[in-house]
C-alpha cells in the first residue's frame, strides 16, 4: 500500500481505530509530521506534506535521453498570407482545397510551419486522400515526427530510402502496403517488382487486383511475362485487370492472339460491316474487339468509316462499346473522335473525351453543351476526368454564366468550382461578386473561385 493509500484509509477509519504509518512517509514528510503528538493533527500535516512533496518534492530526472533533431530544412518559409490561409484550412471542413493548396506549396518547393506539421497530419490520419500530399511538404521535420508517432508513419512516403520500408509491404495493413507499393514504383520500380512478385503467390485476390491497379499506372513492356502468367490466376478479377493491362503493352502476345481470332470473322464490302460471331455470343465478340490493337482495324477502313458501316452479324453498339474501350486503353484521339462525331449524346462522353486533345476536348464539349440538356451536361461535367484543360474550364465557366437557377446546373457548378485549372481563376465569374440575391449556388461558386484564385496568388 502507497502512503497516500495509508493516510486515506486511516481517514476513513479515523484515528481512534487506527494510527497512520508515519514510517512509510519520506523522510523529509515523515520528519515534520512526527513532530505532532496528536495522531488526528499527524494525519492531516502528513497528508498535506505529502500532497505538495509529491507535486513538488520530486527530483528533476536526469537520466532521459534527448529527442533526436530533425534535419535541416532549407526550403523557404511559407509567405505569411499563405501561413494565414493554412490556418483556415485546417479549420475549415474543405478537404479538397487543402488538398490543392498542398499540391502547390509542394511544387513551389515550400515549407509549412513546423508547428502546424501535427494538425496537418492529424487531417492526413483522418482523411487518407490527404496523406500524399501532406507527405509531400512535411519534409525533414514530417519525418522526424513519424519517428515519434507510428499513425503518422505515411509522413515518410514521399521520400523512401532505396530498400527502406520494405517491412511495410511485408507486414503492414492494406493501406500501408497500397501506400508503400504506389511510391516504391517511382522511386524503385525494380524494388517494387521484386517484393509484389515475391509474395504474389500467397497474396489475397484484392491484394493481387490493388497490386495490377497501381502497376496500371507505370506499365512497362517487361511486365508482359507477369501479366501472361496472371491471365491463369484463380480470381476472374485478376484475370481481367491483367487482361486489360496486357490489351496496352505495344505488340503483346495477346493482342496478336485477339487479332488472330477476329479477321477470319470479319468481312467489309460497300460499307457493310459482316462479323460471324461463334455461338452468338456477343459478350465474347465485345471483349475480343477490347482486346484487339487499334492498328489492326486500319486493314479494314479507317475509325471514321468504321463507325459508320451498316453492321451485319452483330448489334452496332456491341462493336462501338469495344471500340470505345480500345481508344480509351491505347488513347487513340482518331477512334474517339470518329466514336463521337457518330454518337455525340453517347453515355460514356466523359470516359471518352479524355483521349482527345485538349483543344478537341474543348471543341466536343462545347459542340455538346448546344446540343445537351442541362441535366446532361451536369451528368458529364462529374463524369469528366481531372485535371481539365483550361479550353475545358474556359467553356464550363461560360456556361454556367448563362445557366439559369435549376438543381443540376447548381450540382455541376459544385464540381466545375473544384476542378477548373488555376488559369481559368481570371474569369469574371472568380473576380466579379454575385448580384444582391443571387442563388446560393452563385454565392458558393463565387467564394471557391475567389478563395482558389487568392491561393494562388498568395503562393505565386
Amino acid at each position: 500500500m502507497t502512503a497516500w493509500a495509508d493516510l486515506v484509509g486511516v481517514a476513513l477509519l479515523g484515528t481512534r481505530r487506527r494510527a497512520p504509518d508515519l514510517g512509510a512517509l519520506p523522510p523529509a514528510v515523515r520528519e515534520l509530521a512526527g513532530e505532532r503528538t496528536d495522531p488526528a493533527d499527524a494525519l492531516l500535516t502528513a497528508g498535506a506534506l505529502l500532497t505538495a512533496y509529491r507535486r513538488a518534492g520530486r527530483l528533476p530526472e536526469n537520466s532521459a535521453e534527448p529527442l533526436p533533431v530533425a534535419e535541416t530544412d532549407h526550403r523557404p518559409y511559407l509567405p505569411d498570407a499563405a501561413r494565414e490561409r493554412l490556418a483556415r484550412l485546417l479549420t475549415a471542413s474543405r478537404p479538397e482545397l487543402l488538398a490543392e493548396w498542398l499540391g502547390v506549396v509542394a511544387e513551389r518547393g515550400l515549407r509549412v510551419p513546423p508547428e502546424r506539421l501535427p494538425a496537418l497530419a492529424e487531417s492526413a490520419r483522418a482523411k487518407p486522400a490527404l496523406r500524399g500530399p501532406v507527405a509531400l511538404v512535411a519534409g525533414p521535420a514530417g519525418r522526424w515526427l513519424a519517428g515519434l508517432n507510428p499513425e503518422w508513419r505515411f509522413l515518410t512516403a514521399a521520400a523512401p530510402e532505396p530498400g527502406a520500408g520494405a517491412d511495410d509491404w511485408r507486414f503492414g495493413s492494406p493501406a500501408q502496403r497500397r501506400s508503400w507499393l504506389a511510391v516504391a514504383l517511382v522511386a524503385d520500380p525494380d524494388g517494387a517488382r521484386a517484393a509484389f512478385t515475391g509474395s504474389w503467390e500467397s497474396e489475397p485476390a484484392e491484394v493481387r487486383a490493388t497490386v495490377l491497379e497501381l502497376l496500371g499506372e507505370h506499365l512497362r513492356a517487361e511486365d508482359e511475362p507477369f501479366l501472361e502468367a496472371a491471365l491463369g490466376d484463380r480470381a476472374a478479377s485478376v484475370r481481367q485487370l491483367a487482361s486489360a493491362l496486357l490489351a496496352r503493352v505495344p505488340g503483346s502476345a495477346l493482342g496478336r492472339r485477339m487479332a488472330e481470332r477476329l479477321r477470319p470473322l470479319i468481312h467489309v464490302r460497300d460499307d457493310v460491316f459482316e462479323v460471324e460471331v461463334p455461338d452468338g455470343d456477343t459478350r465474347w465478340l465485345r471483349q475480343v474487339v477490347a482486346a484487339t490493337p487499334p492498328e489492326f482495324w486500319a486493314e479494314f477502313g479507317t475509325p471514321a468509316e468504321l463507325v459508320r458501316m451498316t453492321v451485319h452479324g452483330a448489334p452496332a453498339s456491341v462493336l462501338r462499346e469495344g471500340w470505345t474501350v480500345v481508344a480509351v486503353r491505347h488513347r487513340d484521339a482518331r477512334w474517339a473522335k470518329a466514336l463521337f462525331d457518330a454518337d455525340p449524346g453517347r453515355a460514356d462522353a466523359g470516359t471518352l473525351i479524355q483521349v482527345l486533345s485538349p483543344p478537341e476536348r474543348a471543341k466536343v464539349l462545347a459542340r455538346l453543351i448546344r446540343q445537351a440538356r442541362p441535366e446532361a451536361v451536369a451528368r458529364l461535367v462529374v463524369d469528366l476526368p481531372a485535371p481539365w484543360p483550361p479550353e475545358v474550364g474556359t467553356v464550363l465557366l461560360d456556361w454556367l454564366a448563362g445557366r439559369e437557377d435549376t438543381r443540376a446546373v447548381a450540382h455541376a457548378a459544385v464540381t466545375i468550382a473544384r476542378t477548373v485549372p488555376p488559369e481559368c481563376l481570371g474569369h469574371p465569374l472568380a473576380t466579379t461578386a454575385p448580384e444582391p440575391g443571387s442563388a446560393p449556388w452563385r454565392r458558393a461558386l463565387a467564394e471557391t473561385l475567389n478563395f482558389r484564385r487568392e491561393m494562388y496568388e498568395e503562393l505565386a
